[in-house]
């Protein structure tokens, strides 16, 4: 998951590379092109708002993880907490 996680955002901040010098690429080549130039500016936005939101989420879902393992290991030691109780309980009514 780490490297999945990674790769994703190593993959978005590639495109919106790719896509800023293609824009100036452009720009300095085909300065008349402002239907293609706005178009791609648009897509650069929304790119940058995509990674805002992955970074958003990728913050929350470690978050979360951590959360879900700090549950679990008091959830473990709550069962072992029940089964010395049990042990003592048993060994209780054995003396009555």
């Amino acid at each position: 998951m780490e490297l999945d996680l990674l790769s994703s955002r190593i993959n978005l901040n590639h495109t919106c590379l790719k896509l800023q010098v293609s824009i100036e690429d452009i720009k300095t080549k085909h300065p008349n092109r402002t239907d293609l130039i706005c178009s791609m500016e648009q897509s650069l936005h929304e790119i940058k708002k995509a990674m805002v939101v992955y970074h958003t989420l990728e913050k929350e879902f470690r978050a979360t993880r951590q959360i879900n393992f700090d549950l679990q290991h008091i959830n473990l030691e709550l069962k072992q907490n029940v089964k010395d109780l049990k042990k003592i309980i048993e060994f209780n009514n054995a003396e009555l």
